[in-house]
């Protein structure tokens, strides 16, 4: 039997890990907007389904501490107020609502790809990971994306911003003090506080430059009307 390859990554692969890639396009799919007004990238998704961002879990048992983090954090900066009562399906349905979409930059657990590098065994690193899957994150970006603006999750993907800029995304990247957004561990309340307001204050930044663009584009209608 001829050896499967990943679609996503582009390594060879069993049935379990192509499956899973699939249930989360799906999930995915399900909560994406048509137009996205901000595209939060993050690294890669969790190697368990039950953690990935778009997973609509009951309630927050079903999650780990990260994935929970992530979501609470993200709800609480963008002023998101879940139903009572109602699971991850409410904030994520505000969420479409509202132009966000979040993706991974790599479209498999970084685990798989390279394994033992959340150990520190692997000699490969953020910046090899780029090198080897950045045209593909590129592509993705201007041909199935298109954002408005791009708000990168955690410091592993810094090496992102020069790729971004070489290809002329640069103004639609959102930072906060010229860096991604830290992840909010859960064990680091310091850093849940700087992940708020750091979301908070590109939120802001990301509802002035779109009300800009709108002026400017209307002005230069008029003129040429």
């Amino acid at each position: 039997m001829a050896q499967a390859y990943c679609d996503g990554c582009g390594l060879p692969a069993s049935p379990e890990h192509i499956a899973l890639r699939i249930r989360r396009i799906e999930l995915a799919t399900r909560f994406r907007p048509i137009h996205i007004h901000a595209l939060f990238l993050a690294e890669a998704p969790p190697e368990r389904l039950e953690d990935y961002f778009y997973y609509p879990a009951g309630g927050p048992a079903e999650r780990g501490r990260l994935s929970r983090a992530l979501s609470s954090e993200l709800m609480m900066g963008l002023h998101v107020a879940a139903a009572e009562g109602a699971g991850d399906e409410s904030f994520l349905a505000e969420f479409q609502r509202r132009g966000y979409f979040l993706a991974d930059c790599l479209e498999c657990p970084v685990a798989d790809i390279v394994p033992g590098l959340r150990e520190g065994t692997a000699k490969a690193n953020a910046h090899e990971l780029v090198h080897l899957y950045g045209a593909t994150i590129l592509r993705r970006i201007e041909t199935s994306y298109r954002p408005k603006h791009i708000v990168l999750l955690s410091t592993r993907t810094r090496h992102l911003i020069p790729l971004l800029q070489q290809a002329g995304w640069g103004d639609r990247v959102l930072l906060y003090h010229g860096l991604p957004l830290h992840f909010p561990h859960p064990d680091n309340p310091g850093a849940q506080a700087q992940f708020r307001a750091g979301l908070s204050e590109i939120v802001t930044r990301a509802a002035w430059l779109t009300k800009s663009t709108w002026v400017a584009n209307r002005s230069a209608a008029n003129v040429v009307e």
